[in-house]
Formats: C-alpha cells, structure tokens, sequence
C-alpha cells in the first residue's frame, strides 16, 4: 500500500466511510432481524417485507399473450409478451421515459400516461403485467396499492392509490373495458423471469436481486411464516418483496448524512442510498469535495472538486474503468498522486456497496436455510445496469459472496443473468392462475 492510499484510507475512516465497517455477518444478522420484524409487522421493522400473492410454484399458460409493463427506476418499458415452447417472445416493445422522473406530475396525470401506452394493445391481450420498481402493498386481487414513489420519481396524491383499479378504469373511459392487472415489484418480476427461463436446472431455491438506479431483494418464504397474509393462501411459499431499500441497520458515513439531508425524502432508503446507482455517485461527491477542502489532493484538483456541482454514478465508474481517458475526473487529474487518490475513493466506496448487497443476500441465507447442498445452489437471478455495468462491482460481490456465503457460512450459491427477466417474469405474474 502506497503513501498515498494510507492517506485516503485514513481521511475515509476519520468520515466513518471505511468499508471494514460493514462487518459481513453481523449486517448479515441484521438484516434477518429485521426480515423477521417485517414478516411480523412489527411496526419497528424498517424493511416492509411484503407479501404478492404470488408463488414460483405455479403453472404458466402457454402460448398466451400479456401486455407487459415495466416501471422502472429511469424507463418506462411496454411489450407484449408471450411465453411458448420455444422461449419467451417480445413483441412492439416500446421505451419511455418514466414519467414523473422529469419533474412533478399529478396521479390523474400518470393514470393517463399509463393509460395512453397500453391503449393500443388492447386488441391481443385484456390482461396486464405491471411491474411497479417503487414501494407497493399487493393486495390478494394482485392490485397494487402504491405506497409510495422513490428514486427522485414525483408523483402527486399517488399513495394510496390501487393501480390496476384506477388503470382498469381509464382504459373502460378510452373504450377498453375488461382489463385486468397483476402488479408486481421489479425484482419479484426478475425472480419470476428467473423461473420461468431456467426451468431445466434444479436449484434450492431462488433469489431476485435488483442492483441499479435502486438496489431491492426478494425471495420465497415458507406459509407458516407469513403471519401478516390475512387472506387464505393455499401454495407452499409465497415470493415476498423485502423493499430492501429501507434497511436501516448499517453504520452511515458523514457523507451518506449529508446525502440523505438533501434528498427529496430524508430518513428513509438509506441502505439504497448507500450503494445504488442513483445515489453512489453522490456520496463519492461528498467524499471529493470533503478530500478537497482538506488538501488530500493537488491545488489544482482541488479547485475543480471544490466548483464541481455534482456527480453521477456513471462519471464515477467511468474513472475507475479508465482513469487516465478522457472523462470528467480523469481529464481533471494532471498528477499520479490526485489519479491515485481518486482511484481509492471510488474503490472504496464500491467495496463499501458490495459489502452490504453481500450481507443483504446473506440475510435472506440466513433467513431461508438454503443452499447447504453443493450440487443444488441457490440461484441468485441479478438485474439492474449498476450490477452489470459497474467496473468494479460485480468483481468485489463475487469474491465477498464467495469469503462469506460458501467459506463462513457453508452455502452455495449461482448467479444468473436472464436476459428480459423483467419482461418474462412480468408475462408469467400476469397469466399466472393461482
């Protein structure tokens, strides 16, 4: 380790943005903890885990098409999708941006938006897939009631609100009655993809990991835990949506703090803006701009971090990948000492991120008892750009996956990447006959 690195390591923990603060398995245990306050509803429990109604078990009708629509963090995707023999077909798939994400909008607004984009496919299918990425209570219908929107995404007066119900009922006012709506979270949708595309391996379970603009898990949890499911529930397992994100258990930089007090919702979603997409880059700013101030870096640096007015995630990432190319930080730093010193404030903030998506995923470990056999792993179905697109990330979760997961607690694991899951995992929620 240089001189260099010790300095930036030093300023980092004097922050409390050390990243062996994240003890792996005492977060690990945290996070069980607080699944099991949600799964109780505990009004003490931070993540809400909730329950959707549906289950991995059942079976997917072939053949049949599905208006598809994906809600996410940064777009809004619409397709129609069928599921057959052959594989998944997607078909007139239509990209937006998602809307409240360009500013304020009213719920009658968004209702309308909505409305307007599944209009015209109408004529091949009357039953929607509504993948919602925010937080939502799925109520036994499988309509969603929004809870609310996250991710900088304003929507006004939606809380509350049922989707499918007021969706159901814009589209009978355009001249399409009859339509009905599975709604269903992003990463319960990458789990149901990973179901449905992987039905040829045999694993002990699986695992729906968002890693993007936000980051959320889900898994499947035995009936006789689900002690807030009021309605009868026949299958054996039911997919819970853990809204990750909310985890309140991990210690917090000064940096995170100064995050989260500017944030268009302070308090809530720390976890996520800790490590998501949306949010690292912002805390790596703070981080900058505090080096700057206190001359971890050259005069000259220091003067362009102490006027930048922002930075996001992938600005950051693409210094990591290419520190002496042609992006924002790389064309800023004139010496080895400011590329180094740079370097090591990405590096451990990522390090950081991949600490806490591993004791995440360890929770649910914890949580569920899978993975003890070698030959039948978990499988872990990933999606979101971060975790596919981020220079160092993967790399650091696999190897803190494989320290913590295979070599202290004895599980094994698989990840998979499915292409579409979303899309396909949304198809089959919505043709599901359960």
């Amino acid at each position: 380790m240089t001189d260099v690195t010790r300095r930036v390591d030093a300023f980092l923990g004097a922050y409390g943005m050390d990243p062996g603060r994240v003890d792996l398995d005492r977060c690990a245990q945290a996070f069980q903890a607080d699944m099991e306050k949600g799964l109780r509803g505990d009004p003490d429990a931070h993540m809400l885990m909730l329950p959707t109604y549906l289950s991995p078990q059942g079976e997917v009708p072939r053949n049949q098409p599905a208006i598809v629509i994906d809600a996410g963090g940064t777009n809004f995707r619409i397709a129609l999708v069928s599921l057959g023999a052959q594989g998944p077909e997607v078909q007139e798939l239509r990209v937006f941006p998602m809307p409240g994400s360009q500013g304020p909008i009213t719920w009658a607004e968004f209702v309308d938006q909505v409305a307007e984009a599944v209009l015209p496919l109408t004529g091949r299918s009357r039953r929607v897939g509504l993948c919602f990425s925010y937080a939502a209570e799925i109520l036994p219908n499988r309509d969603g009631r929004v809870l609310r929107f996250s991710k900088q995404v304003q929507v006004e007066g939606a809380e509350g609100r049922e989707l499918g119900r007021d969706l159901s009922a814009a589209l009978a006012e355009k001249g399409a009655p009859g339509v009905t709506f599975a709604v269903l979270n992003d990463t319960v949708a990458a789990l149901l993809g990973g179901v449905a595309a992987l039905g040829e391996e045999v694993f002990d379970g699986f695992i729906g990991l968002i890693y993007g603009t936000g980051v959320n898990t889900c898994y499947a949890e035995d009936r006789e835990k689900l002690a807030k499911v009021a309605a009868p529930w026949a299958r054996d397992t039911m997919l819970i949506n853990m809204e990750a994100a909310r985890f309140d258990g991990a210690p917090q930089s000064e940096f995170d703090r100064r995050l989260d007090a500017q944030s268009v919702d302070p308090g809530l979603c720390r976890y996520e803006k800790m490590v998501s997409g949306r949010y690292q880059g912002e805390v790596i700013y703070y981080a900058l701009r505090q080096g700057a101030e206190e001359g971890l870096f050259s005069p000259k640096l220091s003067a362009f971090l102490q006027g930048l007015a922002g930075l996001t995630s992938v600005q950051a990432d693409a210094f990591s990948a290419r520190p002496y190319g042609d992006g924002l930080l790389a064309s800023a730093c004139r010496t080895e000492a400011d590329r180094e010193a740079v370097y090591t404030v990405i590096d451990r903030a990522v390090e950081r991120s991949a600490r806490l998506v591993c004791a995440n995923l360890g929770g649910i470990l914890l949580q569920t008892g899978a993975g003890t056999h070698i030959h039948r792993p978990v499988c872990i179905v990933a999606e979101g750009s971060t975790f596919y697109k981020g220079h160092l990330f993967r790399g650091k979760l696999e190897r803190l996956c494989a320290e913590y997961f295979t070599g202290v607690l004895g599980r094994h694991y698989a990840f998979r990447k499915v292409a579409d899951a979303n899309l396909i995992g949304t198809a089959a929620a919505a043709l599901l006959n359960l």
